[in-house]
């Protein structure tokens, strides 16, 4: 059973749907997963979603613990206990840097704790930053943290990683669950664009770009979304993702002579 992590963790869904790409390639990894997972939603993959992408993926013993000991965790060790005073610490050393960021404290959180940090948390290293402990107002009501998450739904190449940054920047902390899953469902149900020849041009530029290096010439999602944005300049979207990972030549298949 998988609810613990489920419960506590609001991106789960988005995880597992990274866990399923990264199980259809070539040559599996936990590497790959541990990667695309933290490039995708800045925090490490949980215990419960290692346990999932094993039970999919072909992955030999010698490399689960290899990467079990990569990420200094065993299967049967604790995540480690926040107490106030190191909190308070890690809190004044990330809020110290030159470029104070959420993103860079999450992972300063992770590395120590083995866990991301809590919304309450993260609500304390940006009043720290700002230089005030006081309770922080909400900007608007839920109302308008709603029409702003459409907005973001509506808009090109929709991901969770964006919705958390532009909802950070805008109200000073990231999207709850409750904005996430309407984020999601908004994308979801959300109706067709108006049709563009020239945007549907640029899309099926991107679609052959996607189907042309995922045939011999790139292997691994990471080195894909390296390539196309250097070549169109932004992440690709879900949509070219997938047709790249369905371009990929499968076990005992020789990629196509260009």
């Amino acid at each position: 059973m998988l609810n613990g992590e489920r419960k506590e963790n609001r991106f789960w869904d988005v995880q597992v749907s990274i866990a399923n790409a990264a199980a259809k390639l070539p040559r599996p990894s936990l590497a790959k997963l541990h990667h695309e997972v933290l490039e995708e939603i800045g925090q490490l993959p949980g215990p419960d979603l290692i346990k999932y992408f094993i039970g999919i993926a072909d992955i030999p013993k010698e490399e689960v613990e290899e990467y079990l000991s990569y990420i200094g965790k065993s299967e049967k060790k604790l995540k480690k206990e926040v107490s106030t005073s190191d909190f308070k610490q890690l809190v004044n050393k990330v809020a110290g840097d030159d470029n104070p960021t959420v993103l860079k404290f999450r992972q300063a959180f992770i590395s120590e704790y083995n866990e991301p940090p809590s919304e309450k948390q993260i609500k304390y290293f940006l009043q720290r930053v700002q230089g005030d402990h006081r309770e922080r107002p909400v900007k608007g009501d839920k109302q308008v943290q709603l029409d702003f998450a459409k907005k973001i739904a509506y808009g090109n190449h929709p991901t969770v990683l964006k919705l958390r940054k532009e909802y950070t920047k805008q109200f000073g902390s990231p999207p709850t669950e409750e904005i996430t899953g309407f984020f999601l469902k908004t994308i979801k149900d959300a109706p067709p664009p108006e049709d563009n020849e020239q945007d549907r041009k640029d899309f099926e530029a991107k679609i052959n770009f996607a189907k042309t290096v995922s045939n011999g010439l790139i292997p691994t999602i990471l080195q894909f979304r390296k390539a196309y944005e250097r070549v169109y300049g932004e992440s690709p979207p879900t949509e070219i993702i997938d047709v790249f990972i369905k371009h990929l030549p499968r076990k005992g298949e020789d990629s196509r002579p260009l």
